[in-house]
This record gives C-alpha cells, structure tokens and sequence, in this order.
C-alpha cells in the first residue's frame, strides 16, 4: 500500500537553534531517499504564540520578554495545546502529508538507513506509525529497560523496545484521528507527549512498527544525578496514561512482537561509567529515610524484601524481577489513587529506582549485548507474570493487601 503525497520533517529547535546547513543537509537527504517526493523540512521554535513549526530562515527565535523556553522534547512532557506534537498534526492536516516525521535535531547514524527505516514503512507498507529504536549500550537509557519498555509491554501487549524515543513517524489517517481526539481540550497538559501519543496507537486500530535507526542520536551516559526529575517526568506521563486506559490494559494477556524494520542490537565495546556503590547507597539511604511514603504505598511483604536487599553489600546487590514489577504497579496504583501527592510519590521512587540500576548492572555488566538484552527480556516476563497483581490492587486499592 503506497501512500502518495508529500513528506513533512519537522526538526525539535527548541534547545538551541538548528544549522541552516543540517536543515539543508536533511532536506538532501530526503530527495535522495525518496526521489520524485515533495519533501518539507520545517524547525519547532519559539513563537509569540507559543510553540510553532516554521521556515529554516525563522527558525532561531528567541521566547518573548518573561517567557523561558519550554523544555527539549526529548523525554515527553510537553504542556498546552501549542505542543509541537500538535503543530505537526495540523500542519500535516493542512498540506495533506502522506507521513512526517518528529526528529530531534541529533546527528543521525550516517552509517544507516535510518531515514528509510523511519518513514519508508508508512510511505510503502501502509503503517500508520513507526517508533524508533536506538543501538544502546546496556548502562545507558536503564529508566526505558527497568520500566518504561516492561512496563508498557505488560499494559498494552506489543513489544516496542524503546516506546518513548523522542522520535517517531506518522501516516495522514493516524494525524487527523489524533487531532480529532478530546483530550487535545480536556487534557491539554498531557496531550501530544510521545507517551499519549504511544498509548493511543497501542490501544487504537493504528498499524504501527518499530524501526532501528542506528546508534543513539543523543549524549551518552547512564544514570545521572537528576534521575528524579527523569522520573517525575516520564512516569507521571507513562502512569497517566495507564490510568486513562485502564479498560483497555485489563483485557489485554502476555505480549507480541511488533514488526521490525532495520537491525535490532546493543552496542558492545567500552560502557559508561557507573558506580554501583553509589546508586546502592542511595537506596540504603532511601530504605532508611524513606519508609513511611514507602509504608502508604507498598505491601508488608514487599517492604520487607526491599529491607533484606538494603542489607546486601554493593557488589553483590540484587532486586528480585518480581519484586520490582510489583514496586513499579504499586506505585501506578498510588499515582492512580493519589495515596500521596503526586510529585512526592515519584520524588520517593528515585532510590528504589536506583537499586534497580544498581542489580541490573551487577546482572548484565559481565554479559555480551545479546544476552544482555535476554536478560532484559526475562524482566519483561515478570512484568506480564504480576500484571494480575497490578490488575487486583487497580480494581481494589483500599482491600488488596498481599
């Protein structure tokens, strides 16, 4: 099934000011690509308006007096109807795009194809929506591995390894059915991050697929030091998410592949550099610190094994994959029935979190990228094992108690 009409690439230049040159270099790139094809390269900038695509030429405005630039696009998160999510949307509705594109504005893999990997599956093969997957080295993107991919495989069924890149690709009929969509009104706060977006194509009729694009556009580096913003960032979306479809996910069993165009893998070679010391402090620190949010949120029985795990020196620390499936859904649950406010509970994740990077290093450190990425696969069964957990304590909050 081809689609005819023109390509729309819309480049996030919110950060910083994207080069004319890359804008002209992608546009290049896209004629070669596709030959025959009218090909639009447009930048996400800052307008009096609010957020808005515009011409290479214009794209470097400066916010308004008193008006700070809103955050990179990368990780979601994405406030108000003006979004660039949303001015994509339209902007494909108006020049009747046959599919476009979110970048951002990263240097690419030049090494692949990764421009026909994004969009040649919704031009020639009839997707509605291509989500991108990076080469990673196994230290790197862990808040993805250790909940954002296992957790949204458990809800939804499909396995997209990197659900929420920052980057993805969309046909006309899936842009017009998510403009059409009423949370652009009644929850603008969230509508147009790449986590609803993710959620609305897993839980619609939208054909979707995911494509390897090569090596990871953006900086390296695992954990840093605000993986509490991280979390308070990406889980408020991802759980939202799940509270907004919670009839879909609780019909839905195990998972299935998606299909994939390029070549999945890992980068194997020099990782970065974690000290696992560290992140285990912090979740000693946490287990101390911490225990009456903890206490409202999760069981006796979990508690207790969280309070064994603290008492485990660094280098042999280990989280139990069952166990930290069933911290992740009992905090879905208290960011569900706000137990405690919203901001705190994610804030007092952060250690818990930690503790999970800290097993999964210990675990996968020695391994190759393949059977790393095995063991990852065998988190994700945990996930779907306990969902009848997060399924029970979702439907009886205040009398589930394991």
């Amino acid at each position: 099934m081809e689609r005819t009409g023109p390509i729309l690439v819309a480049v996030d230049g919110r950060a910083s000011p994207v080069p004319p040159d890359d804008v002209r270099r992608l546009a290049g790139s896209l004629r070669l690509r596709f030959p025959g094809r009218d090909a639009v390269v447009l930048v996400a900038g800052w307008g009096g308006a609010g957020i808005a695509l515009r011409a290479p030429e214009t794209a470097g405005d400066v916010p308004p007096p008193g008006h700070p630039p809103p955050p990179p696009l990368t990780g979601g998160g994405i406030p108000g109807p003006e979004s660039t999510m949303g001015a994509l949307l339209r902007e494909m509705d108006r020049r009747g795009a046959a599919a476009a594109a979110m970048l951002s504005g990263d240097v690419h893999d030049a090494t692949q194809d990764w421009l026909g990997a994004l969009l040649a599956p919704l031009l020639d093969e009839g997707f509605d929506y291509a989500c991108p997957a990076y080469l990673r080295h196994k230290a790197e993107a862990t808040l993805n591995t250790g909940v954002v991919y296992p957790f949204t495989r458990a809800l939804y069924g499909w396995r997209l390894r990197q659900p929420l890149g920052g980057e993805a690709a969309l046909s006309l009929p899936l842009a017009r059915k998510l403009l059409s969509d009423p949370d652009w009104r009644r929850d603008p706060a969230q509508a147009g991050s790449d986590a609803w977006v993710v959620a609305k194509v897993l839980t619609g009729d939208a054909r979707a697929c995911q494509s390897w694009l090569g090596a990871w556009p953006g900086a390296s580096g695992g954990p840093r030091e605000d993986a509490s913003l991280a979390l308070g960032r990406v889980l408020g979306l991802v759980f939202r998410e799940a509270e907004r479809h919670a009839e879909r996910w609780q019909r839905v069993e195990g998972s299935r592949p998606v299909v994939t165009f390029g070549a999945p893998g890992a980068l194997d070679g020099e990782v970065p550099r974690v000290s696992v010391d560290r992140l285990v402090a912090t979740f000693q620190l946490g287990q101390r610190e911490l225990g009456a949010v903890w206490g409202l949120v999760l069981p006796p029985a979990s508690l207790l094994a969280l309070s064994r795990a603290a008492a485990m020196p660094a280098a042999s620390f280990r989280l139990d994959d069952g166990l930290w499936a069933r911290v992740v859904y009992d905090f879905a649950v208290a960011h569900y029935t706000r137990v405690v406010e919203r901001r705190q509970l994610l804030l007092s994740m952060t250690p818990l979190y930690l503790g999970w990077v800290a097993s999964f290093l210990n675990e996968a450190g020695p391994l190759g990228a393949g059977a790393a990425e095995e063991r990852v696969e065998a988190l994700c069964a945990a996930f779907e094992r306990e969902k009848r957990y997060l399924i029970s304590r979702w439907r009886w909050p205040d009398t589930f108690n394991p």
